[in-house]
């Protein structure tokens, strides 16, 4: 039996805690058996001698606290939060079993007291000393458990982090394959999937990724998303109501910068190739506006997009004389060339675009050609026209160097 010195305690209330710690294995092993039937978790989380074995420096401390009026062994609420936090068994549940270990405590000092009067009065300023220590072993243990919880949380994100990494560049460190990391992410193997690539979302105090994934599963879709240092990355898997059409619907309707859809596969193995997709369509969208591009829809600006210092050297090339103009003649002659292929080569949609004469247009487009030497009905000319005129866009917005 462990030795304490009283200290102002009623010897009554003594004897009966030196009778507890006499009896303490006995004490725990009923102790163990009512947690295991008020808490069922705790069966299936630790064997009833392992959960015996936790309850007895819990019962001594308790009860030691009795006797020197405060409380004392503080380690042995500390170990129990981090062992049961370990386990993941509730909090909740892990305070309740230690307050209907104290209520055992109680019921047995209220027997061995005997019920007189002094015996009584003696009880009553010893129970202060039981529930203020319960107390702060509660605090002990909620404390001890919430970093384990922090710990795990920690650990957990680094897991998905290397995970989401694998399954986006096709690589492992651990020689898992993709399939496998679908697996410990709970995606499918196989399904209706594509990847969207975009500028960071606006977080508001979140964490990107977080908000993006919780965004779509309100659509009942499911998701995982990784930040990357440009942006973010995200495999969404379709269902029959979320097709790729009303994914980007409501994409659009997101103020998120560019978006990038990659085409859509049915192997979870395939989300590399798809990520590079969705990159390069994110990236045929103009910087700075908010805008959603799908790879199939895009394959020529992405080839654009892929190789930014041959793309700045086709403009130079091509659209180095129109680049020179002052500032505003400049944008005016990229301006209607533009309107013009969106107008599919017509001079009078180009005008309505544009809202001036067809004149006006076809005036502008020969300063092109004059200035430029390609010729607009040369399908080789409108050929490099058009790449050099993406090329502006998206490497040379101010038609700058």
């Amino acid at each position: 039996m462990p030795c304490v010195e009283p200290t102002g305690i009623d010897p009554r209330v003594t004897v009966a805690c030196e009778q507890i710690l006499d009896r303490v294995d006995e004490i725990a092993r009923a102790t163990a058996q009512t947690i295991r039937q008020e808490e069922p978790l705790y069966v299936e989380v630790m064997s009833y001698e392992e959960l015996v074995h936790a309850l007895r420096p819990n019962i001594i401390g308790l009860v030691e606290s009795v006797m020197v009026n405060e409380a004392s062994l503080l380690a042995a609420p500390r170990r129990t939060g981090r062992e049961r936090a370990q386990a993941r068994v509730p909090l909740t549940m892990v305070l309740h079993a230690y307050r209907l270990t104290a209520l055992h405590i109680w019921d047995h000092l209220v027997r061995l007291c005997g019920d007189d009067i002094g015996s009584s009065r003696a009880l009553l300023d010893s129970a202060s000393a039981l529930w203020s220590t319960v107390d702060v072993y509660c605090q002990e243990l909620a404390a001890a458990y919430r970093d384990v919880e922090l710990e795990q949380l920690m650990r957990d994100v680094r897991i998905r982090e290397a995970a989401l990494a694998s399954l986006f560049n096709g690589t492992s460190s651990n020689g898992r394959g993709v399939a496998e990391v679908a697996d410990a992410l709970r995606l499918p193997k196989v399904g209706r999937f594509v990847v969207v690539a975009s500028d960071s979302w606006p977080a508001e105090g979140e964490r990107a990724p977080a908000t993006a994934e919780r965004a779509l599963a309100s659509l009942g879709v499911r998701s995982a998303w990784r930040s990357e240092a440009d942006g973010e990355v995200g495999l969404v898997v379709l269902n029959r109501a979320q097709r790729a059409d009303r994914l980007m619907d409501y994409l659009t309707s997101l103020t998120v910068g560019r978006v990038g859809i990659s085409e859509t596969f049915e192997a979870v193995v395939d989300t590399p190739q798809a990520v590079t997709q969705a990159r390069l369509a994110r990236d045929t969208a103009t910087p700075g506006e908010n805008a959603v591009m799908r790879y199939g829809e895009a394959r020529v600006a992405a080839l654009v997009a892929g190789a930014p210092d041959l793309a700045i050297g086709l403009a130079h090339q091509v659209l180095g004389p129109v680049l020179e103009q002052k500032a505003d003649e400049r944008d005016l002659l990229i301006c209607t060339l533009r309107a013009w292929f969106d107008a599919q080569g017509s001079a009078a949609e180009a005008a309505r675009l544009l809202h001036c004469h067809p004149n006006t247009v076809r005036y502008r487009l020969t300063k092109v050609t004059q200035l430029t030497g390609r010729d607009l009905h040369a399908p080789g000319d409108v050929v490099h026209l058009y790449l050099a005129l993406e090329a502006t866009r998206l490497w040379l917005p101010t038609g700058g160097d």
